[in-house]
Protein backbone atom coordinates (compact mmCIF):
# COMPACT_ATOMS: atom_id res chain seq x y z
CA UNK A 1 0.00 0.00 0.00
CA UNK A 2 1.30 3.31 -0.67
CA UNK A 3 0.92 6.11 1.08
CA UNK A 4 0.82 9.64 -1.19
CA UNK A 5 1.92 13.01 0.44
CA UNK A 6 -0.50 15.49 1.27
CA UNK A 7 0.21 19.15 -0.34
CA UNK A 8 0.68 21.72 2.22
CA UNK A 9 -0.61 25.50 1.28
CA UNK A 10 3.16 27.34 1.74
CA UNK A 11 4.25 28.43 5.19
CA UNK A 12 2.88 32.13 6.39
CA UNK A 13 5.36 33.02 8.43
CA UNK A 14 7.52 33.71 5.58
CA UNK A 15 4.88 35.84 3.92
CA UNK A 16 4.50 37.43 7.62
CA UNK A 17 8.31 38.46 8.40
CA UNK A 18 8.30 39.97 4.63
CA UNK A 19 5.17 41.90 5.42
CA UNK A 20 6.54 43.34 8.35
CA UNK A 21 9.86 44.48 6.98
CA UNK A 22 10.08 48.33 5.91
CA UNK A 23 10.91 46.70 2.46
CA UNK A 24 9.00 44.09 1.81
CA UNK A 25 11.72 41.82 1.21
CA UNK A 26 11.15 37.69 1.87
CA UNK A 27 14.44 37.61 4.14
CA UNK A 28 13.46 33.36 4.18
CA UNK A 29 11.30 31.30 2.43
CA UNK A 30 11.96 27.41 3.17
CA UNK A 31 12.67 25.55 0.03
CA UNK A 32 13.24 26.31 -3.39
CA UNK A 33 9.53 24.99 -4.11
CA UNK A 34 7.65 27.02 -1.55
CA UNK A 35 9.53 30.02 -2.72
CA UNK A 36 8.42 28.62 -6.72
CA UNK A 37 4.53 28.62 -5.31
CA UNK A 38 5.20 32.35 -3.44
CA UNK A 39 6.49 32.95 -7.56
CA UNK A 40 3.60 30.75 -9.60
CA UNK A 41 0.85 32.71 -7.49
CA UNK A 42 1.89 36.18 -7.31
CA UNK A 43 2.63 36.45 -3.84
CA UNK A 44 6.46 37.81 -4.47
CA UNK A 45 8.27 38.77 -7.56
CA UNK A 46 11.59 39.28 -7.94
CA UNK A 47 13.65 42.01 -10.89
CA UNK A 48 15.77 41.53 -13.25
CA UNK A 49 19.32 43.58 -13.78
CA UNK A 50 17.42 46.66 -15.20
CA UNK A 51 14.94 46.49 -12.39
CA UNK A 52 12.51 45.08 -14.01
CA UNK A 53 9.83 42.11 -12.64
CA UNK A 54 10.70 38.97 -13.94
CA UNK A 55 7.90 36.34 -14.72
CA UNK A 56 7.43 33.84 -12.33
CA UNK A 57 9.11 31.05 -14.38
CA UNK A 58 12.52 33.02 -14.31
CA UNK A 59 12.97 34.49 -11.09
CA UNK A 60 14.70 31.81 -9.10
CA UNK A 61 17.40 31.35 -12.45
CA UNK A 62 17.78 34.89 -13.50
CA UNK A 63 16.52 37.28 -10.78
CA UNK A 64 19.02 40.27 -8.91
CA UNK A 65 18.35 41.15 -5.55
CA UNK A 66 15.61 39.91 -3.26
CA UNK A 67 12.37 38.97 -3.43
CA UNK A 68 9.42 41.19 -2.87
CA UNK A 69 5.88 40.88 -1.00
CA UNK A 70 3.08 42.00 -3.37
CA UNK A 71 -0.40 43.01 -2.61
CA UNK A 72 -1.70 39.96 -2.96
CA UNK A 73 0.81 38.39 -0.79
CA UNK A 74 0.28 40.55 1.91
CA UNK A 75 -3.55 39.78 1.70
CA UNK A 76 -2.96 36.21 1.87
CA UNK A 77 -1.62 36.29 5.15
CA UNK A 78 -4.79 38.57 6.83
CA UNK A 79 -7.94 36.91 8.14
CA UNK A 80 -10.99 37.68 7.96
CA UNK A 81 -11.65 41.19 10.11
CA UNK A 82 -7.88 41.75 9.13
CA UNK A 83 -9.40 42.02 5.53
CA UNK A 84 -12.66 43.54 5.92
CA UNK A 85 -10.47 46.53 7.63
CA UNK A 86 -8.23 47.08 4.78
CA UNK A 87 -10.83 46.83 2.92
CA UNK A 88 -13.24 49.23 4.36
CA UNK A 89 -11.08 52.19 4.91
CA UNK A 90 -12.08 55.39 3.49
CA UNK A 91 -10.72 57.33 0.67
CA UNK A 92 -7.91 58.93 2.80
CA UNK A 93 -6.78 55.89 4.65
CA UNK A 94 -8.48 55.79 7.84
CA UNK A 95 -10.13 52.75 9.32
CA UNK A 96 -13.80 52.75 10.50
CA UNK A 97 -15.67 50.84 13.18
CA UNK A 98 -12.04 48.63 13.79
CA UNK A 99 -11.41 46.68 16.70
CA UNK A 100 -8.34 47.43 18.43
CA UNK A 101 -6.75 43.97 18.36
CA UNK A 102 -7.43 44.06 14.61
CA UNK A 103 -5.81 47.22 14.57
CA UNK A 104 -2.68 46.18 16.55
CA UNK A 105 -2.28 43.03 14.05
CA UNK A 106 -2.33 45.30 11.16
CA UNK A 107 0.00 47.75 12.85
CA UNK A 108 2.53 44.78 13.11
CA UNK A 109 2.20 43.49 9.77
CA UNK A 110 2.80 47.45 8.43
CA UNK A 111 0.04 47.58 6.64
CA UNK A 112 -1.44 50.71 9.25
CA UNK A 113 -0.16 53.11 11.09
CA UNK A 114 -1.63 55.69 14.06
CA UNK A 115 -2.23 59.23 13.65
CA UNK A 116 -2.56 61.76 16.02
CA UNK A 117 -5.86 64.68 15.05
CA UNK A 118 -3.27 66.41 13.39
CA UNK A 119 -2.23 63.41 11.15
CA UNK A 120 0.92 62.99 12.12
CA UNK A 121 2.26 59.21 13.04
CA UNK A 122 2.33 57.66 16.45
CA UNK A 123 3.39 54.46 17.71
CA UNK A 124 0.42 53.41 18.98
CA UNK A 125 -3.09 54.36 19.26
CA UNK A 126 -2.24 55.56 22.64
CA UNK A 127 -4.68 54.05 25.16
CA UNK A 128 -3.71 54.32 28.41
CA UNK A 129 -5.93 51.58 29.64
CA UNK A 130 -7.89 54.16 31.01
CA UNK A 131 -9.36 57.03 28.66
CA UNK A 132 -9.54 54.52 25.45
CA UNK A 133 -7.42 55.42 21.95
CA UNK A 134 -6.31 58.76 21.01
CA UNK A 135 -5.01 57.94 17.54
CA UNK A 136 -6.74 56.40 14.99
CA UNK A 137 -5.38 53.81 12.54
CA UNK A 138 -4.76 54.69 9.09
CA UNK A 139 -3.44 52.41 5.65
CA UNK A 140 0.14 53.03 5.23
CA UNK A 141 1.57 52.31 1.70
CA UNK A 142 1.76 48.72 1.75
CA UNK A 143 -1.80 48.58 3.81
CA UNK A 144 -3.02 50.97 0.43
CA UNK A 145 -1.03 48.54 -1.61
CA UNK A 146 -3.24 45.41 -0.21
CA UNK A 147 -6.51 46.92 -0.41
CA UNK A 148 -5.73 47.53 -4.13
CA UNK A 149 -4.99 44.02 -4.71
CA UNK A 150 -8.67 43.27 -4.39
CA UNK A 151 -9.63 45.44 -6.44
CA UNK A 152 -7.76 44.02 -9.23
CA UNK A 153 -8.73 40.15 -8.68
CA UNK A 154 -11.83 38.68 -10.58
Amino acid sequence: MSVKAKSYPPAPQHLRAACAHPSGHLTSHGSRATLQVYLDDGLVYRNDGDDFRLPAELAQAQGVGPYVITGAGRRAILNDSQLAAVDSADEDGALRDVSWPTAAALARLALVEYRDADGAPQPTDGDDGRTGPKHRPFLTPAGVDAARAAKSQP
